[in-house]
């Protein structure tokens, strides 16, 4: 499935080490990606998307492309941001293991990641522990109903550093995923009157979804942005990893993003504690001569 989501924040993070962000700004933004056709299917799709972008970072709240977050306790360096995902409907006649059943309809996720900052190292790596819900909905664009929910909690180091004029950002995640039986069942239920010879019956249960290793490497410069993240998934004791459904426990997904910022606020960001590391620690050198 697309990771809209995912797409979108591979062309817009932004360097802690670069100069501050505009308090508000809008631009445009297009990216593309390699994917499957769902997790466990062998057979992929290419999609591409260009939109029109706006971003608002305030002091506890912020609305950029990465979504909606709100800084909670700056003490705990805790932070409550919306998570968000969609992936594209699959045509079933398209897929040879799906031939004949119900086609998979567009899907889009919602729902609270509560985040927490590890560690800083000033000059160095940001490790994060990041716990997204989201409950998931598909649609044909006449109706809508709900799939089941999805938890994917994963560990996150990013670092970011300037070349020259460029700002470079590497961001590394892994995690476990966690979904419903309902959610399972949407995918890789096969019911008696779709089975076959080479497709029995299946029923899958909720659990255990198999797990991910995202790597997220951007480049700014001035008002160009540029993305582009790997995603590994693998489903090896999932729940729902012997359904007939599922070609192979292994994929990779790829995909690329550029944004430009066309219009921008005077006034910069505020700095933030959870966002951007703590600033070198310095030393007075009167205040150790004098304790001694």
């Amino acid at each position: 499935m697309l990771r809209v989501a995912a797409l979108c924040y591979a062309c817009s993070a932004a360097s802690a080490d670069a100069p501050r962000d505009p308090l508000w700004e809008v631009g445009f933004a297009a990216a593309g990606s390699t994917f499957p056709d769902y997790r466990g299917a062998d057979q992929y799709s290419v999609f591409g998307l260009p939109a029109p972008y706006a971003a608002y970072r305030g002091e506890r709240f912020r609305l950029s492309r990465e979504g909606a977050s709100a800084s909670l306790f700056e003490e705990l360096n805790a932070e409550l941001s919306l998570s968000l995902a969609t992936s594209l409907p699959g045509d079933a006649d398209d897929n040879p293991n799906r031939e004949d059943m119900p086609d998979i309809d567009a899907t889009f996720e919602i729902g609270p990641s509560l985040d927490f900052v590890l560690q800083r190292e000033p000059g160095g790596w940001t490790h994060r522990l990041r716990i997204p819900a989201r409950a998931v909905m598909a649609t044909d664009l006449q109706s809508v109903s709900s799939i089941g929910w999805l938890l994917h909690p994963n560990l996150e180091a990013s670092r970011n550093w300037l070349a020259g004029s460029t700002a470079w950002g590497l961001t590394l995640s892994v995690g476990p995923l966690f979904a419903t039986e309902k959610y399972h069942d949407y995918f890789y239920d096969v019911q008696p009157q779709f089975a076959r010879l080479d497709r029995p019956a299946y029923d899958a249960g909720g659990g255990y979804s198999g797990a991910r290793a995202n790597v997220i490497l951007t480049w700014r410069r001035g008002d160009t942005r540029i993305g582009t993240f790997m995603l590994y998934d693998n489903l090896s004791g999932a729940t729902f990893a012997d359904s007939p459904l599922v070609d192979t426990e292994h994929s990779l997904i790829i995909g690329v993003g550029i944004a430009r910022r066309i219009w921008r606020s005077e006034r910069l960001a505020p700095e933030s504690p959870v966002r951007e590391p703590p600033p070198p620690a310095r030393h007075d050198r009167r205040d150790q001569s004098s304790s001694r």
